[in-house]
């Protein structure tokens, strides 16, 4: 199970890292987002993957909780 979660995390971050390296038109809000709270018309690349990552993370460490919670199997 951690295997398969572990991996599903590290491809989220991939895509994520991907959809801001290449500009796509999902990260464009964020980024004029960004910029718009600097105020110098700066952006992080960084925040903007957590950004994306954040939310399916959230979720697969949901999933793995109610499965160990299912099992019965500590931490």
């Amino acid at each position: 199970m951690n295997k398969v979660l572990g991996l599903l995390a590290i491809g989220v971050l991939v895509v994520a890292v991907w959809l801001t390296v290449s500009q796509h038109p999902i990260t464009y809000k964020i980024n004029s987002w960004q910029a718009a709270m600097m105020g110098d018309n700066k952006y992080f690349p960084a925040l903007t993957i957590c950004m994306l990552a954040l939310p399916p993370l959230v979720i697969l460490l949901a999933i793995k909780k109610m499965l160990l919670l299912k099992n019965k199997i500590p931490l």
